[in-house]
């Protein structure tokens, strides 16, 4: 499994995307990972002795694993990317590598403390061997800090909406009252760049050998342009949405092209898209889980 087998953008403008969707992360986790594995994340990077790492699998604009670095001064942070990039602003504790996944997970087998995989599972053509790497590469009692979203689009009851749907036959978009032009354009884009194994985080860690069987596993509700009922820090999570929404909008459009959609039609898409975003009240769904290797293996 390559980096090269992943499937969405990978440029800039993607990259700067992503660092308002890290924003996203923190508020819905409450930091840089989940209040549940706090002490054992301080507990594995404070302890005297040995060198710490950290890895970043998929590090993008490098946001998660440069705060990593600063938080944490005595550890090695190490950031795992397909685009070369620079950070003029990174602590010398932190080093990135550009370059083939499986390649440089081997160089790390058994040495990392922490490792983080955030929107990467589900893109590359094996996620199932992609979590083994990331698992191999732990040292036994290491946590693995493993994120993805759901294509799917929830309504204020958190029901599932229906997307519209594009017909090739007719040429056109097959719409209805109750289908959304928003969740019709995630589950193309979803379809078009997710791996047919992929199989949600939870079940891929379940699939991995050496993790302890029981393990940390939340599902996040993340409103899209409204502040959401009871959802902490919703006003801001709405804007947040809003603005990573429009910019995904404008860099998946390749996407619908190559699937033959003509261009009026994916201009009329979007929008309607757009529409969704003003006039709608949605919920996009996230996933998180924090396991940790076995002490015994």
């Amino acid at each position: 499994m390559h980096f090269q087998d992943y499937n969405l953008a990978t440029d800039y403008v993607e990259m700067d995307r992503l660092a308002v969707q890290h924003r996203m992360w923190c508020l819905l986790i409450e930091g840089l990972w989940p209040r549940s594995v706090t002490e054992r994340v301080d507990s594995l990077l404070n302890t005297e002795g040995k060198q710490k790492t950290v890895m970043d699998i998929g590090c993008g604009s490098g946001i998660w694993a440069i705060e990593m670095a600063r938080m944490y001064p005595n550890a090695q942070v190490v950031g795992l990317d397909l685009v070369e990039q620079t950070y003029p602003d990174a602590p010398e504790n932190f080093k990135f590598i550009q370059g083939d996944v499986t390649k440089v997970l081997e160089q790390f087998s058994g040495q990392a403390d922490i490792v983080h995989c955030r929107c990467v599972t589900q893109h590359v053509k094996d996620p199932q061997s992609l979590v083994q790497s990331l698992a191999d590469s732990l040292k036994p009692g290491g946590v693995l800090l493993l994120a993805d979203g759901d294509w799917e689009v929830y309504n204020e009851s958190k029901e599932v909406v229906l997307p519209v749907e594009y017909s090739a036959e007719k040429g056109d978009v097959i719409t209805g009252e109750t289908r959304s032009w928003y969740a019709g354009w995630l589950a193309l884009v979803g379809a078009a760049t997710r791996s047919p194994q992929y199989r949600r985080i939870d079940e891929l860690v379940k699939g991995c050998e050496g993790f302890d069987p029981h393990f940390d596993f939340r599902q996040y509700y993340s409103p899209l342009n409204w502040p959401g009922v009871h959802i902490n820090h919703g006003e801001e999570l709405g804007k947040i949405l809003n603005i990573n929404q429009r910019a995904f909008l404008h860099g998946s459009r390749g996407i619908l092209g190559k699937r033959g959609i003509p261009e009026e039609t994916i201009d009329k898409w979007a929008k309607h898209y757009e529409e969704d975003l003003d006039n709608k009240h949605y919920y996009n769904v996230w996933y998180y889980t924090a396991a940790q290797k076995s002490i015994c293996v």
